[in-house]
């Protein structure tokens, strides 16, 4: 099925395309997206279309059925030498597995996440405050978790044992001080 496609000039198989994104659409209106999207062979729609599957592939599992022709097609992407989309593609293939290793995003972005993703922008880098005032900055993605996080500052404290690691948890600070 998708050794006609040619993963450097074309955009995701229009079928493949608008099964994924229908499967999850809810609403005619996101249908209607989708359809417009991916009739247009024009290089921004093809870009729009991959950062909508990056998206949705932080948020949505695919069905078990689609999931192995999904996973073939975003490795064959990714690892095709000067392919264009390569690099969204193996970021697609990250946000897949761990939507299903860990159930995907729970809380849906809002407009400047959005917006930013969107545009190409899929990280950023969150304050992180420990005890006496110490402060780290780690970059997180679109589909980081928690787990990660405690690794990568346990890294930086130099504490590399997994034991050592699940003494420490994240907490939440919101505007109003909560946790």
């Amino acid at each position: 099925m998708f050794g006609r496609f040619s993963l450097l000039t074309e955009p995701l198989p229009r079928k493949l395309t608008k099964q994924l994104i229908l499967e999850h659409c809810r609403g005619s209106r996101d249908g209607k997206i989708v359809r417009i999207n991916s009739a247009s062979g024009c290089r921004d729609s093809c870009s729009r279309g991959w950062r909508l599957l990056y998206i949705l592939c932080a948020f949505h599992r695919c069905s078990e059925v689609l999931k192995p022709f999904l996973v073939k097609y975003l490795l064959q992407a990714s690892r095709s030498a000067g392919a264009q989309y390569q690099g969204i593609a193996k970021a697609c293939e990250q946000n897949l597995k761990k939507t299903f290793q860990f159930g995907g995003r729970i809380v849906s972005p809002n407009n400047m996440e959005l917006t930013a993703m969107m545009a190409g922008r899929s990280s950023k880098r969150q304050l992180f405050l420990f005890p006496g005032g110490i402060e780290r900055h780690v970059k997180l993605k679109t589909c980081s978790v928690a787990l990660e996080v405690i690794e990568e500052l346990c890294y930086e404290m130099g504490l590399h044992r997994l034991e050592a690691m699940e003494e420490y948890a994240v907490f939440l600070v919101t505007n109003r001080g909560d946790t």
